[in-house]
């Protein structure tokens, strides 16, 4: 059956988002303006090129003999490959069709700024207790947004690929937000999706964004807020690396 926008998405990275945009994105527009796709790219070029040229050398050293440095080499080159080829399934586009659809707004223009929200907990459990974390904010500079002018509080729909959570799985403790004009440039589909997102959540993000400045932030820029959206100090030591 055909997902609609707002359906949740397909299963992607042992997760499925509950609301999702389900399109098949401009993926010229996505190498040029997405920025994550830019950094793994580049993290694909890099690792490839070191595990390629570890693995060469190898072979090169156990060809002339010296199988013992040469089989060093090899071995150390199998982790590299193996990185590197995970990297490829980043350059697909899947946050456009299965990214959870969230919120975001300009807040600043020079640097051009959004500031995204998202319900960071894993499964989506109504556990709003003062101190429980809820929601993450997070802001991402961008260079532009394609075929729109931007101005100071606009909102802006964006999806998102989330990375690991916390040792206790309460949250996660990375989102990578791209706003939806990245992967496509038809206007009605960015309209729609805008109007899929809570009012709830449109009237919260204002909020959130201005007591971001204050708020204590992990190593990946977000800061947290419980569900009366009192900040949530952690320690910037929980942050991660975001999954693909």
């Amino acid at each position: 059956m055909e997902r609609a926008i707002g359906d949740p998405g397909e299963f992607l990275n042992n997760s499925v988002a509950s609301r999702a945009v389900n399109i098949e994105p401009d993926m010229r527009l996505v190498r040029r303006y997405d920025i994550y796709h830019h950094r793994y790219r580049s993290l694909l070029q890099g690792w490839g090129s070191a595990g390629l040229a570890l693995l060469a050398l190898g072979i090169g050293l156990c060809w002339w003999q010296h199988p013992v440095w040469g089989g060093i080499l090899i071995v150390l080159s199998l982790p590299v490959l193996f990185i590197a080829s995970r990297l490829p399934q980043t350059l697909k586009g899947d946050a456009y069709r299965n990214g959870l659809l969230i919120p975001g707004i300009i807040t600043n223009l020079n640097p051009l700024t959004l500031t995204c929200v998202a319900d960071v907990r894993p499964g989506g459990e109504d556990d709003e207790e003062p101190g429980t974390i809820v929601w993450g904010v997070k802001e991402v500079i961008i260079k532009e947004l394609p075929g729109q002018a931007a101005e100071l509080g606009m909102q802006a729909p964006c999806v998102s690929l989330f990375g690991d959570t916390d040792e206790e799985h309460r949250f996660y403790t990375n989102f990578e937000p791209r706003p939806l004009a990245w992967g496509t440039k038809e206007a009605g589909i960015i309209e729609q999706a805008r109007r899929v997102i809570d009012d709830e959540e449109w009237l919260l993000l204002p909020v959130l964004a201005r007591a971001y400045a204050a708020a204590e932030k992990n190593d990946e820029g977000i800061a947290y807020f419980d569900a009366e959206l009192t900040p949530v100090s952690l320690p910037k030591a929980e942050a991660t690396e975001p999954a693909s």
